[in-house]
């Protein structure tokens, strides 16, 4: 059996630097050189993540083959998987001034020979800049739609993803389901506690929602106390036992603030997307089973009545 070729290694550029330096480098064949004298003005023309990356292996594979291709960045939630992983991998941490880039991995069913690698490793030099840039530019646009307390999406961020999760359930003929929750008695909790109790109920609340959604769900802090869910795939049934399990666990959590502790309790209100529905009614009839849950006794989750 022939033995599985592994490469992992860490391809680090230096500032100032376009190439590494090699010792007697290897003429490259005459395509190879072609592509890497377009290769830099083609990855300049975009700064989203999501379209270098596949242009530089659309780019890639006109000189070297590989049957997957595979990047991973954790801190930035970025990934990107094409192809099926096979027998042979060549894996590169990339850095830059020690700042690291993310993981690229190319696997085939045979192994890569030293000139194939050699040519890789010089592409991949060409694209730690672009690539770096498109990381900066990702950073900025997520910080622009993160709520700084809580670190969930903002006001900006849910009228974003809004429209585009309707569009996809409604494509899809999937259910989609929103919840609406309100911290209760929030104004009390500022008026006992100061505002750093407040801020405090709002991150605790924030945690026990990351902690209650699956990861395809969507969370945004939409103003003041109140908070938004989207959960896609969801009928209004398995919505409402979500629901009824994120009130149950703020409901037992003890908030701390540095010197008190204390507890607090939420109302949801929730409704299910219905066949050509608008954002805004789905948003009315959610927001609508919230007021009715604050105006029955609070702590309470309600379901909108179907139109």
């Amino acid at each position: 059996m022939e033995q599985q070729q592994v490469n992992n290694n860490k391809l680090t550029l230096l500032k100032g630097s376009q190439n590494r330096i090699r010792q007697a480098p290897k003429p490259q064949p005459k395509k190879a050189d072609q592509i890497a004298a377009e290769l830099p003005g083609k990855l300049q023309t975009t700064l989203l993540l999501d379209e270098l990356l596949p242009l530089f292996q659309k780019q890639i594979s006109q000189v070297l083959h590989f049957d997957s291709f595979h990047y991973l960045n954790k801190a930035l939630g970025s990934q990107i998987d094409e192809g099926e992983q096979r027998h042979h991998r060549c894996h590169y941490k990339l850095e830059m001034n020690g700042e690291y880039l993310g993981e690229l991995t190319l696997t085939r069913r045979h192994k890569f020979t030293e000139a194939q690698i050699t040519l890789l490793e010089d592409l991949l030099c060409l694209l730690v800049y672009p690539l770096r840039n498109c990381l900066l530019y990702k950073q900025a646009l997520d910080s622009a739609m993160l709520d700084k307390l809580t670190g969930l999406g903002n006001r900006a961020a849910y009228e974003n993803s809004l429209q585009r999760e309707i569009e996809l359930a409604q494509r899809q003929q999937t259910a989609l389901s929103m919840v609406i929750v309100d911290i209760d008695n929030f104004k009390a909790i500022n008026d006992r506690y100061g505002h750093s109790g407040g801020d405090r109920a709002l991150k605790t609340l924030a945690n026990t929602i990351n902690q209650t959604l699956r990861r395809s769900d969507l969370a945004f802090r939409f103003g003041g106390e109140e908070f938004v869910l989207l959960l896609s795939n969801t009928e209004i049934g398995a919505a409402g036992m979500v629901a009824e399990r994120l009130r149950i666990a703020v409901a037992e959590t003890l908030c701390h603030d540095g010197k008190h502790g204390f507890g607090f309790t939420i109302s949801l209100g929730l409704a299910q997307l219905q066949a050509d529905e608008q954002s805004y009614h789905l948003f009315e009839r959610a927001d609508m089973a919230l007021y009715e849950a604050k105006h029955t006794g609070k702590n309470v989750t309600v379901c909108a009545r179907q139109p």
